[in-house]
Parts: C-alpha cells; sequence; structure tokens
C-alpha cells in the first residue's frame, strides 16, 4: 500500500498527497506544475476539490490506497471519492514503481448526460487541474519552458513559460496543447498526454499571461454532451531527460497496447516513388496551361516529365475536380485562395470532366492516382440517403457506408490512395462528431477498414494531434501532413520549424511524414517559383515519406530531383523522418535567434549513419553563428568516432564522440553532414553523395564490416552506374563485386574509367564506379591494406 501521503515512481516523480496543503508534484524540485486539484462544471455550477475554485463548491477528498499491476508494470495507487460530487464519477491516480509515469484516471460508472459546457475549450470535467503561476518558490528553474502541440490543423507546434503562458497560438483555434512538455534548463521533462479516448480529452492552457491563473486543464472538452456507463478516460504524467525521449516512450506505449501495425515507407507507388502533385503550392492548382483544358494540362506536364527523365510515378489530383459549394473557377490566372466551402459529391466536375474519371488516368499514361477529399457541405445530395450529423454549413455521415461506396469509385478511376484532407474542419465544424465518446475514431476506423478492402492506402492532412495520436489503430495509412501549405501565408523559415517538430512527434508514433509539394524551379512568367529550392528538396528527401514535385511543365530542375531519388523514381530515404533535436524545444527557432537542427540515420549492421540538417529559420532574417556538439543528438548519438562529410562542400574531417562542428548561416540558408561510423581498420562509406541520404537503403543496403574492410550492396535500376564515395586511413588493396553465380575483381585507376576505383593519398577518398548489372543490384567488398 502507498503512504498515505504520497505516491512515489520511479526516478523520485512524486505526488505528495498532504491533507493540509494543495497536492503537488516533485522530481528533484519540490514543486513542477503548482497546486493539483478537480474541477467540475455542472449545470452552469463550479465543483472544486484540492484547490480552491472563486465561487465553486468545495469538494472534501477521501482516499483510498491500493496496488495494482498492468502492461507498464506494478503501481501504487488511490481513489479519490469527492464528497457531494453531483453527478457520479470515479477519479484515481496511480504512480509506477519501475517506470517515471503518474496517471491521472477519470470514470462514469453510470454514465453521465448534460455534460456540454458550450465551449469546447471549457472542460466539464477537470482532472487534474494544475496552477503552474502558483508554484512553491524554487519549485523549479525560473527558466524552465513549456512546449507543445496547438490542436489545429497540422498539430502547429508552440511554445511558452514555465507558467504555461505566453503561447503564441493560431488565433482560430483553441488554447488547447497537447502533448504538453515542461523542460527544465538541464532538459529534464515533464510530458503530459492522453493514453486513451484521444478526441475527448483536452489539455488547456492560459490564453494570455492576464489568464495565468486559470491554470492548466486536462479533462472532458466541453462539447462532449454524454458518455455511456463505463467510460473512461487516462492521462499521463511522464518524466524523461529530454522531450525525445518521453514523446518516444509515451507512444511506444500506445503502438503496444493496440499493436499498432505500419505500412512500410515503401507501401505504394505514392510514398515510395517521385510522385507530382496539384494542391495548393504547386503551379496547376486550379490553374491550367493556356488555351487548354485540365486533362490536357496534366498530359502535356507527365509527358513532358518523362521525356527529360524525370521520373515521377504517381500523381495526385486536388480539390479542384469535385464540386464544392462555393465552386471556384479553374482557368489560366489560377485561384490562389480556394473558400474552405464543403464538398457536395466526390465526382469529377461535368466542366473539367465531360467524360467522367474513365479517362483521366489513360490520358496521363497510366499512372496510379491519388485523389483529395474534404468534409462535407450540409447541402450534400448523399445526406438524401446516408444518414448524417448536420451542424450549420457542414454535415458528416453517421457510419462508414458512404465511405465505402467512396472507396469502391476510387478504385476504378485508378487510385493508389485517398487523400483525407481538412480533418480539422470536419471535427470543430460539425457538433455531432463532438457531443458523444468514439463517433471521430469510428470515422477514421472505417476509413482506414474501407480503404484497405478496396486495395487503396490513407493520407491524413490537417490533422489535429488528436488525429496523429488516433493513428495507433489504423494499419492503412502510409503519411501524414506535418507542416503549413507550402507558399501559403508564411515563410518558409515558420513551415521548417513547423516540419521538424510535427515530424519528431510523427517519427515516434511510427507515421512517415508528407513534407507537401515543392517547386524544384525558379520564377516563371506563371509562378513565383523557389528561391529555396534546395533546402526544400532535402527536407523532403529526408522526411522518410512522400516526395512531390508541382513544377511548371517545362522548367523542372532534373538534377536537383534525382538527388531525391534513382533513375526508376524509387526515392532513396532515411529510415525514419528528420525531426528537430531536444535543443530546439528550449527555443522557437522561428522567433528567437536559434538554429533548426535535426537528425535521421540509415541503420546498417556495421552502425548508424546519421543526417543531420541545420537551418536558420529565424524571423529576423539575419545570420546565425552556432555549434553542433554530437552529444545534441540524444539517443542516436554515435558510440565513437566518425568521419563528419559535408555534403555541400564535399569535406570532411574526423570528429570524436566529445566533437562537433561549428556553422554560420545566413538568412535560410542550410548546412548538411552526414555522420559516417570509422569502421576498423580506419574505413567508413560516404555512400553515393550525389544523393541527399546517401547511405540510404535503396541505394547503399547492408553495410557490414568484416575482417579486412567493409562489404556492402549497391542498388539501382539494371545496367544504371553508380558512383560511391568513402573514406580510407590507407589505400585499399582491393574492390570486388559479387552477383549470385558470378564474383570479379574491379580494377584502380588513376581516374575513373568505366567500372574502376580510385583512392587520394591525401585526403583518404575512395571513389568506386560500378554498374548495377542485370539484377539492378551488386555486392562490393572492400580489403583493406594488409
Amino acid at each position: 500500500m502507498p503512504p498515505a501521503d504520497k505516491l512515489e515512481a520511479a526516478r523520485g516523480l512524486t505526488l505528495h498527497l498532504d491533507d493540509s496543503a494543495p497536492w503537488r508534484l516533485s522530481w528533484g524540485e519540490p514543486d513542477w506544475l503548482g497546486p493539483i486539484g478537480f474541477m467540475l462544471q455542472r449545470a452552469g455550477e463550479w465543483h472544486g476539490g484540492g484547490i480552491d475554485v472563486p465561487g465553486a463548491r468545495h469538494l472534501q477528498p477521501s482516499l483510498h490506497g491500493f496496488a495494482g499491476r498492468d502492461d507498464l508494470g506494478a503501481y501504487h495507487s488511490v481513489d479519490v471519492a469527492w464528497a457531494t460530487l453531483p453527478i457520479p464519477l470515479r477519479t484515481s491516480v496511480r504512480a509506477y514503481i519501475d517506470a517515471p509515469v503518474i496517471v491521472f484516471r477519470i470514470e462514469a460508472p453510470n454514465g453521465v448526460r448534460g455534460l456540454s459546457t458550450g465551449r469546447f475549450e471549457q472542460p466539464s470535467v477537470v482532472w487534474p487541474i494544475l496552477r503552474p503561476a502558483r508554484r512553491q518558490a524554487g519549485g523549479v528553474p525560473a527558466d524552465t519552458v513549456s512546449c507543445g502541440h496547438q490542436y489545429t490543423e497540422f498539430a502547429l507546434p508552440v511554445s511558452g513559460d514555465a507558467q504555461c503562458t505566453g503561447f503564441r497560438f493560431a488565433p482560430h483555434r483553441p488554447p488547447v496543447v497537447e502533448p504538453l512538455l515542461f523542460i527544465a534548463p538541464d532538459g529534464r521533462t515533464l510530458l503530459l498526454a492522453p493514453l486513451d479516448q484521444f478526441h475527448e480529452q483536452i489539455i488547456v492552457v492560459p490564453p494570455d499571461r492576464e489568464s495565468a491563473s486559470d491554470g492548466v486543464r486536462c479533462g472532458w472538452h466541453g462539447d462532449l454532451a454524454e458518455v455511456p456507463a463505463g467510460f473512461a478516460t487516462e492521462l499521463a504524467i511522464w518524466a524523461g531527460d529530454g522531450p525525445r525521449e518521453v514523446l518516444d516512450a509515451w507512444a511506444a506505449l500506445l503502438r503496444q497496447r493496440h499493436g499498432t501495425q505500419r505500412a512500410t515507407r515503401y507501401a505504394d507507388a505514392g510514398v515510395g516513388m517521385l510522385s507530382y502533385w496539384t494542391d495548393n503550392g504547386s503551379v496547376y492548382y486550379y490553374r491550367t496551361e493556356p488555351e487548354c483544358d485540365y486533362l490536357t494540362t496534366l498530359e502535356r506536364v507527365v509527358t513532358d516529365l518523362h521525356a527529360h527523365d524525370v521520373p515521377v510515378r504517381s500523381l495526385q489530383i486536388d480539390s479542384w475536380f469535385y464540386p464544392h459549394e462555393n465552386l471556384r473557377e479553374v482557368s489560366p490566372a489560377g485561384a490562389p485562395v480556394v473558400p474552405p466551402s464543403g464538398m457536395l459529391t466526390w465526382e469529377p466536375r461535368a466542366d473539367l470532366f465531360p467524360n467522367g474519371a474513365s479517362d483521366l488516368q489513360r490520358r496521363v499514361g497510366g499512372l496510379p492516382l491519388t485523389f483529395h477529399s474534404r468534409h462535407f457541405s450540409h447541402q450534400s445530395p448523399y445526406f438524401e440517403q446516408y444518414a448524417a450529423w448536420s451542424d450549420g454549413a457542414y454535415a458528416h455521415p453517421v457510419d462508414g457506408a458512404l465511405f465505402d461506396r467512396l472507396m469502391a469509385q476510387a478504385a476504378t478511376w485508378g487510385a493508389i490512395t485517398y487523400e483525407q484532407d481538412w480533418m480539422v474542419e470536419s471535427f470543430f465544424g460539425v457538433r455531432g462528431l463532438r457531443a458523444a465518446p468514439g463517433r471521430v475514431r469510428a470515422w477514421q476506423e472505417q476509413l482506414d477498414r474501407a480503404a484497405g478492402e478496396h486495395g487503396l492506402t490513407l493520407q491524413w492532412c490537417m490533422a489535429t494531434p488528436a488525429d496523429f495520436f488516433q493513428t495507433v489503430t489504423l494499419r492503412h495509412l502510409t503519411s501524414i501532413r506535418t507542416s503549413g501549405d507550402y507558399h501559403y501565408l508564411f515563410d518558409n523559415g515558420l513551415n521548417w520549424v513547423w516540419f521538424l517538430h510535427t515530424n519528431a512527434l510523427a517519427r515516434a508514433l511510427g507515421l512517415h511524414p508528407f513534407k507537401d509539394v515543392f517547386l524544384s524551379h525558379g520564377a516563371t512568367a506563371i509562378s513565383p517559383g523557389e528561391e529555396y529550392a534546395e533546402a526544400e528538396a532535402l527536407l523532403a528527401a529526408l522526411s522518410a515519406g512522400p516526395v512531390a514535385i508541382g513544377d511548371q511543365r517545362g522548367h523542372t530542375n532534373r538534377d536537383l530531383v534525382m538527388r531525391v531519388c534513382r533513375e526508376d523514381g524509387v526515392l532513396i530515404k532515411p529510415d525514419v523522418p528528420l525531426a528537430a533535436l531536444n535543443r530546439c524545444y528550449r527555443l522557437n527557432s522561428f522567433f528567437e535567434p536559434s538554429p533548426l537542427v535535426g537528425e535521421c540515420y540509415s541503420q546498417h549492421p556495421a552502425g548508424c549513419w546519421l543526417y543531420v540538417a541545420s537551418f536558420n529559420a529565424w524571423r529576423e532574417k539575419q545570420p546565425l553563428q552556432f555549434r553542433i556538439e554530437l552529444a545534441d543528438l540524444g539517443n542516436v548519438r554515435p558510440d565513437g568516432a566518425v568521419i563528419a562529410y559535408d555534403w555541400r562542400r564535399r569535406t570532411w574531417e574526423r570528429t570524436e564522440r566529445n566533437g562537433g562542428w561549428d556553422c554560420t548561416l545566413e538568412f535560410q540558408d542550410w548546412d548538411y553532414r552526414v555522420l559516417c561510423p570509422l569502421l576498423p581498420g580506419d574505413v567508413t562509406v560516404f555512400g553515393d553523395v550525389g544523393k541527399y541520404a546517401t547511405a540510404g537503403d535503396r541505394r547503399i543496403a547492408g553495410i557490414t564490416a568484416i575482417s579486412d574492410g567493409v562489404r556492402f550492396d549497391v542498388l539501382g535500376t539494371p545496367e544504371s552506374w553508380v558512383d560511391v564515395h568513402g573514406y580510407a586511413a590507407t589505400r585499399p588493396r582491393s574492390f570486388s563485386a559479387w552477383v549470385p553465380g558470378a564474383s570479379r575483381t574491379i580494377a584502380a585507376a588513376d581516374a575513373l574509367d568505366g567500372e574502376s576505383w580510385c583512392w587520394d593519398g591525401d585526403s583518404g577518398e575512395w571513389i568506386l564506379r560500378i554498374c548495377s548489372g542485370p539484377l539492378g543490384r551488386q555486392r562490393v567488398s572492400l580489403v583493406g591494406d594488409a
């Protein structure tokens, strides 16, 4: 049984339950979160327990301690009964002996009606309420910060202070932040996040500094009108050494509990190969070529790309293809602003597709297609046949029958992926989705089931944090957008900050992020083009998700595009998405003079090849000088010395485990290093340095240290030529290649000529030029000096 006055979890994370004072949470410092208590709003009246709530009826708690065990391990717990509570609720809290986790639970044993407060961000049941602004003196260091993801489209990352104020919110969305993190100057982090019922729980923070005394309110959102008997929610407080570590630990538990199965990062042509998109930010978003209709425009674009050996292998068809309540004209002038009106039917517009969708795929050379979809208008004729919740201008189907129909017709159009966009608008636009538990989960699981049954995959777009969390129950989701729309409202740099931080959340959940479309070329007569095309291409390549261009016909920069893929269009990716380092969570890289730094990697038998990208996204447009230490890389920090390859300058240096490098970057400039493990014999492989992910496993696979050198596989299209670079402290004795049934020695040369290799004694660089052969794969062995 736990002591009467406290619950203690691993690593000293302790909830103090002293009856003579408000409850408090200590972890080293005596008070991380301020007074902790319970609140309930019922029939316009407030009830509060454990803390003072002005004007509220006071509730007296009684505690009953017990012990138990679940999949997180053994725990001590207390049930908290609140005298004179006007509705039957059970609250409890438990602390895990072997994990630094404390969980707050709310349960409605008999069900409850009439819960709604009328405002989403005003929870009806709050357990716990926290008041960081009223911490004890010396509770946490003064420069502790808070951060997390606002309940917005694309899960906007936001940062605040120790009192959970000062956030720069998207003003059209509520001040709800989840997960919510508190980060001390030494990196120690507390994470608050739901363990279940992801669309029913919220974490509300003060909307401004003047509201700091309102505290942080964790509980059932204010649009939840009723819950059934036995409905329960759990919120975890998780402690760890850094934000990335606690995100990973929390998400790993969610994935374990739900038996999450993820599609691979090469699940289909949309996620695994180069694609062409017509969405917002692309040249042909609601725009056609002069004197062309849309089908002819797309036909000409695809034909031109393939004629210039740009290996686009799928095509996205955006919202211009179906009718909205407020229809936007398609023309050579384009439509930079498209109203957020709902969809009438998910059918090709008659003015754009006079023959329906029947000849679309044929006109674009048989490419697999991704089709965009959005929220429904209440005027949709579908709802004469299918039951729906209607709310103002919007509506949403009650069950999955309509989605079965849509997935079936998409399959007949040549679709591989259904892109569900405007997810946040469906949620906030239709109160019926929010009024009872499980409705949003059912919608998303119905879509997932229907997609799988018709051989399709899914992409989420404009997802809230809750939508990210709920993906742990889905099987056919191949990608999720993790930043705002390209070339829409924001500087590139703000989207880069958004992208790397939300990627960390996606990566923890095992999701493949999509950066959004980008342009590979500069300005043209009809397009502003892209000044930072290479940075956009690098970010897309390192996302581990889809890579999509949206160029004007005849203007694609093939050299740039080919840095992301092979000649057959297969993307060369890292194993995991590029994600912000822990150091980026203490200072927002857009608002503060602090670099944006991310890491990802390719894992091989010989070790981890790390990709470290740094950006100056500071809105003041001033240069930044900074240093990156290998220690900044957290859990993926190299175990020993590496050769740090400077991808842009084509230089390298040996860097010890306690080393690093200095950078100076102009506004929206970038730096990119590949950290290659130094293997026995002082040899390593840089990979194909013509690609961003130089050691990605669709180009360089299975790098293995052998007794006298290193072995790896080179992959490409059949009979293609590949240059592989690396380092050897002394001249290699030989290179040999093997395919089943044959092996050969590759000749050395002073300069590469056909299949050959060379070594530079001054720098130690070796270069191997090899033909992939009829199988598109060769196994290479480098034998070091005796």
